[in-house]
């Protein structure tokens, strides 16, 4: 009932309470003072949107975390001491560089604690920051550098692909990791024992390159290796693209293309698409190298 009038009067109520929280935020309303009033502070198209920005006013921190905060000195609180006037954590409440839940591998299992530990003093960090190579998205050059320690270690101890498998499953609980090519140890897929994964020379077939090593190709784990994944893992081959190829029975198998004049990727990983052209004896031409499982 009422019609076009009534839908015409809630959109000027919208609008109005729209208006209203925008006005807000471009004064940017601080917290409030001692005598419970709400201060007007800087506004907020002139500072970067980060948590102090935004929240606090002495300390950026790891606000999204649930159970730590971690801020950007490096101190590691629980949430229930975090001063959230601050942003700090109170130095009563806090451990400054925590690897407690770190492993040698540079990773962690929480984020706040790999941010603590890549800030921390037995982690050298700058000389990652300062690295040519540490870009804000690991190995593409242009998404730009870090600007500041802080920077680098909130942003390199996200999850990026090579914290997982076939990017929909993670290769450890540790996969929050602040080396400048975050490389989580794989606990969750494994290949037998026996098998030993090799590269081989340009055009080499895998029967070839096995016979060198006093070992044999095994075709039934052709299928098992034939994953990027794996050949990043077992070759620490930092792949550019992975491609699934259908290779029409040329490949017979997993290989790499190396890129000789690239400074930041070592080449392509291909994954061949028909498996039932998987062969041990398929020589390639020179353009590629072979991955092969060798028993």
């Amino acid at each position: 009932r009422g019609g076009p009038r009534r839908d015409e009067r809630m959109s000027r109520s919208v609008g109005l309470v729209l208006l209203l929280w925008v006005s807000c935020v471009a004064q940017g309303w601080g917290p409030a003072d001692a005598r419970g009033s709400r201060v007007p502070r800087r506004g907020l198209q002139s500072r970067p949107i980060t948590a102090t920005s935004t929240w606090f006013t002495q300390c950026d921190n790891t606000i999204e975390t649930r159970d730590n905060v971690t801020d950007d000195k490096g101190a590691l609180c629980s949430r229930e001491n975090l001063n959230y006037e601050t942003g700090c954590c109170p130095s009563e409440f806090s451990i400054v560089g925590d690897c407690s839940r770190c492993k040698q591998d540079e990773c962690c299992d929480t984020y706040a604690h790999c941010v603590s530990c890549c800030m921390g003093p037995t982690v050298n960090a700058q000389s990652y920051l300062e690295d040519p190579n540490a870009f804000k998205v690991l190995l593409h050059p242009e998404t730009g550098k870090w600007s500041t320690k802080w920077e680098y270690c909130t942003g390199q101890c996200r999850v990026t692909p090579l914290g997982t498998w076939f990017e929909n499953k993670y290769k450890t609980p540790h996969h929050f990791c602040y080396g400048l090519y975050p490389m989580p140890t794989n606990t969750e897929y494994t290949l037998p024992a026996q098998v030993k994964v090799e590269m081989g020379l340009r055009g080499e077939s895998c029967d070839s390159v096995c016979s060198q090593k006093g070992m044999r190709c095994s075709a039934a784990h052709l299928e098992e290796i034939n994953l990027c994944e794996v050949i990043r893992e077992t070759q620490e081959f930092k792949c550019k693209y992975c491609k699934i190829k259908d290779s029409a029975g040329q490949l017979g198998g997993p290989a790499v293309q190396k890129l000789g004049n690239d400074s930041v990727f070592d080449g392509i990983c291909l994954q061949e698409k028909k498996v039932h052209d998987l062969r041990c004896d398929r020589e390639v031409t020179e353009a590629y190298n072979r991955v092969c499982p060798c028993v």
